[in-house]
């Protein structure tokens, strides 16, 4: 596979994350979660879009052609895209030991969102699994120390969800009609990879391709055999998610943060790839 690799937008994040593809308006969405800020890139016209987030917003999820839903620290909260105008939708109670991180919709139109247990150093397990259905907010899985990158295969019968501390991704099988995960097992290891999982991709073969942060790369798994099959090194150590994009489907997006001090770090990459990724499902209100 020919990897050219090269910066997209101009945005420098501080700690960039859960990049979105919408497919209707040839736009990537993705969150700058210290610096407070959504981006949207046009890519057809390379126009770069800002909003500011009244707290720290770590995930997103489509609704329309004017509104998105993201996670701020503690809770969902809806975008208007016209006017800039953040409103809280629904508010997790009582849970200071965590904020929220990574998320997605599935093909039914809920939002997946884990948190993340806020001692960095030594997580304990306080985080948690969510899911929201409209306004029904459901905690799918407890016990956990950093819910970070997470997806769903090609028939969506299977959902992944990697636990960074535990350097390892989980498997489920996925009831996509009632919305359950059961059989829970690890698919992949990351004990004899550089840096840690992070954000999460799958294509439409079924392999994931993980982020590493402090490993410098994206990484392409067989989650059948737990085998890493390729891999694309970035001039940056923290890289922290990726997602596919373009018309086609076979472009890749790459977050990366500012935390490494490399001239390029922060910023967007991109590359072409031989193989397409999956839509992104938005959310049903």
């Amino acid at each position: 596979m020919t990897i050219e690799l090269k910066t997209f937008g101009n945005y420098k994040a501080v700690l960039g994350e859960s990049p979105v593809y919408d497919r209707e308006k040839n736009k990537l969405f993705w969150v700058d979660i210290d610096g407070k800020k959504i981006i949207v890139n046009n890519l057809d016209t390379n126009e770069e879009n800002y909003y500011n987030t009244p707290d720290v917003v770590t995930s997103l999820c489509l609704i329309d052609n004017i509104r998105i839903i993201v996670t701020l620290r503690h809770g969902f909260h809806i975008l208007d895209l016209t006017t800039g105008k953040i409103l809280p939708f629904l508010e997790l109670q009582n849970d200071n030991e965590n904020r929220f991180n990574d998320g997605k919709c599935d093909v039914m139109g809920r939002y997946w969102a884990g948190t993340m247990n806020l001692d960095i150093e030594n997580p304990k397990p306080t985080a948690s699994l969510y899911k929201l259905e409209g306004k029904k907010l459901t905690k799918v899985l407890e016990r956990l120390y950093r819910s970070n990158g997470l997806g769903w295969d090609p028939d969506d019968e299977l959902f992944y969800l990697i636990d960074t501390p535990l350097r390892k991704v989980f498997e489920f099988d996925f009831d996509k009609n009632k919305g359950d995960i059961y059989n829970k097992r690890v698919v992949i290891d990351f004990k004899d990879e550089p840096g840690r999982p992070d954000g999460m991709t799958v294509d439409e073969e079924g392999y994931l391709w993980i982020a590493h942060s402090a490993g410098g790369k994206v990484s392409r798994w067989n989650p059948k055999n737990g085998e890493k099959v390729f891999q694309i090194k970035l001039p940056v150590l923290y890289v922290s998610s990726v997602t596919f994009g373009s018309p086609e489907m076979n472009r890749i997006f790459i977050t990366t943060m500012s935390r490494g001090g490399e001239p390029l770090a922060g910023r967007l990459f991109t590359t072409k790839v031989n193989i397409r990724g999956l839509q992104s499902y938005k959310f049903l209100i």
